[in-house]
């Protein structure tokens, strides 16, 4: 069965309940971007490919939550970039877009599409912080990593108002609070409701918490006293299953240190177990005893004290600035490895959606289940007390894989694009090879810097999203939005060294510009406590050595350059060269240049490889 699709150039034909080759490159449906599996529509000229539910999505839809126009099916953003998806908030770039260009309005098709939304009958209510009537929903899909109150700043759950305009959201018990109260935390003056905080010359913190305003709060104009949505109705007792007794909340603000956090409470309303001699805030009450992080194998303990660390220094080993021993922090038990409590609890690190610890075993909400990359072994043989494999079929190639010892100039490793200089795979019938490691490596796994699962693919070209090159081979792939991390990348640590600095760096999420080239880019950054230094992923991934066409030498990555500013020149372009960003360097020529010129954006692409591209008829060649 063949359909002519609006998305696609090409006609396409219907494939039944077959299962994908992952050596052909076709891995996902270019109109939600998951996996195929089932039914599909394939081009047998580009490798485009579709879900059948998705190749039969009506083109145009009336939609609830945009009554006002209806919404047109188009196979891409409408925009320069990516879109946001106006319901779950979601930024989108490659897949099918349901589009008001009218009102520049955008639902991806999973929100668009789902039953229990189209078939709704949904009551408008009016708030007086919003100009548009809100939409209430009993029953909402909105996951709550997602989306938050605009009242409270809490993760939106239960019953919930909202315009999807605006992307604007109120829990039900929001949208019911009074205009006006009377609070125990400041008897003389009513409180007014207010949708932000009044204009004012200082920073604006709440009272009960020192911490910045978010969201709506109660005011009094007279005292300038404010209290953030979420502690209006603070309990005077709260139990929690993570300490033995009650916390009670103290009526008198004082200053005080957390002992659970160990941060200030500047001047606010603390809770106190009288038992235990501690004073905490309300939020680090509902930390949890035990948490994952992604960065640590191990799940950690939350601790007050530990009198065996008292008097010794340790570093928090997220933002490695010194943990006071004497307050709480979060530390493994099998290993010494300590963090902050509020470096441990950030979102990007630890989601409790993802991760769940209880009676001391970890378990996470996606099975982890290890999967060989070799798929048999065909021969082998015993060195000791070890077997091993001399013959093998991998997920990666076609033909069998041979076990050698002789290495050879000129190979390279056909999964992470490096040289060989150890013993590797290698195929008999076309130059393929894999280095013995590469060839070992998980099909599924995790990385340190994601919640989710990644999967190793063989892709002929893809790009890097951490370190920004193009490149070719193996890349762990990360299903919810088909971002592809090259092996070089998955193995380096969140601390490590690097050649062209003399201390230990870290990954950080707060970074300024990169010393090695000044990029001031979004991504991913590592930095130096000892001097600031900075230094960005696609730096740290520099080959340390390179050749150039025209030179006969290898050219060595150079850190330094110690000429006057005006005899620092690229042969390559003869243009300018920062002397303090790095560069490649022969010293037996004399011969400067850029890594740019060098390199181009694709030093990690196999030479000769050859593969298909969407806009091209014919196979492409890399030279």
């Amino acid at each position: 069965m063949k359909l002519n699709h609006f998305s696609h150039p090409h006609p396409l034909v219907l494939v039944e309940d077959q299962e994908i080759d992952l050596i052909t490159g076709i891995y996902y449906c270019s109109a939600c971007r998951e996996w195929v599996e089932g039914s599909y529509y394939n081009c047998s000229e580009c490798g485009f490919c579709l879900h059948k539910s998705c190749a039969e999505l009506p083109r145009e839809i009336n939609h609830p939550f945009h009554p006002s126009h209806p919404l047109i099916l188009y196979e891409k953003s409408q925009y320069a970039g990516r879109f946001s998806c106006n319901s779950c908030h979601k930024e989108k770039g490659k897949e099918f877009v349901y589009h008001c260009s009218s009102c520049e309005f955008d639902l991806d098709i999973r929100c668009a599409l789902l039953p229990n939304i189209i078939t709704g009958d949904f009551p408008k209510r009016k708030h007086f912080s919003h100009q548009h009537s809100l939409l209430f929903i009993q029953n909402h899909y909105i996951e709550p990593q997602d989306r938050s109150c605009s009242a409270c700043k809490e993760p939106i759950s239960g019953p919930v108002c909202c315009c999807f305009d605006c992307l604007f959201f109120l829990h039900q018990k929001c949208f019911e609070l009074p205009l006006e109260i009377k609070h125990p935390s400041h008897r003389k003056h009513s409180l007014t409701f207010l949708p932000k905080p009044p204009p004012h010359p200082k920073k604006c913190s709440c009272h009960l918490c020192t911490k910045a305003f978010k969201g709506f709060i109660y005011y009094c104009s007279l005292c300038d006293f404010g209290i953030m949505i979420k502690y209006t109705f603070s309990d005077k007792v709260i139990k929690s299953e993570n300490h033995e007794h009650p916390f009670i909340l103290v009526s008198k603000p004082f200053s005080f240190v957390c002992n659970a956090c160990g941060t200030d409470g500047k001047y606010c309303f603390p809770y106190v177990c009288t038992e235990c001699d501690i004073a905490i805030h309300k939020d680090c009450i509902s930390f949890p005893w035990k948490i994952k992080l992604t960065r640590h194998e191990h799940p950690l303990s939350h601790i007050y004290f530990l009198e065996e660390y008292e008097g010794k220094n340790k570093v928090c080993r997220i933002c490695w600035d010194e943990i006071n021993m004497e307050y709480g922090s979060y530390h493994c038990l099998q290993c010494d490895y300590f963090v902050h409590v509020n470096c441990a609890t950030q979102k990007i690190w630890w989601d409790k959606e993802y991760f769940e610890v209880k009676n001391g075993s970890q378990k996470s909400s996606e099975a982890l289940e290890m999967q060989a990359s070799i798929t048999c072994v065909l021969k082998k043989e015993r060195r000791g007390e070890e077997v091993i494999a001399t013959e093998i079929k991998h997920f990666s190639h076609e033909h069998n894989l041979i076990l050698s010892h002789e290495i050879k100039d000129d190979i390279c490793c056909d999964g992470c694009i490096r040289a060989i200089s150890t013993e590797f795979y290698y195929c008999t019938e076309c130059d393929y090879s894999l280095h013995k490691f590469c060839a070992e490596l998980s099909r599924k796994t995790r990385h340190w810097s994601l919640k989710t699962i990644l999967t190793l693919h063989y892709y002929p070209i893809f790009f890097c999203y951490r370190c920004s090159f193009v490149c070719s081979g193996f890349s762990y792939i990360q299903y919810d939005d088909v971002t592809f991390m090259c092996i070089r990348c998955f193995e380096v640590p969140d601390n490590f060294t690097n050649q062209g600095h003399q201390h230990h760096l870290f990954y950080d999420i707060k970074h300024e510009e990169c010393n090695s080239c000044g990029s001031k880019r979004h991504g991913f950054f590592s930095r130096c406590k000892e001097c600031n230094f900075f230094l960005c992923e696609t730096c740290n991934m520099l080959p340390l050595t390179t050749w150039y066409k025209y030179d006969e030498h290898p050219l060595a990555l150079t850190y330094h350059d110690d000429h006057a500013v005006d005899q620092c020149v690229c042969e390559i372009c003869e243009e300018p060269r920062d002397p303090n960003h790095w560069f490649y360097h022969c010293e037996i020529c004399e011969y400067s240049v850029h890594r740019s010129c060098v390199l181009g954006r694709s030093p990690y692409v196999k030479l000769g490889l050859t593969f298909t591209y969407d806009l091209h008829l014919h196979p492409l060649t890399f030279v």
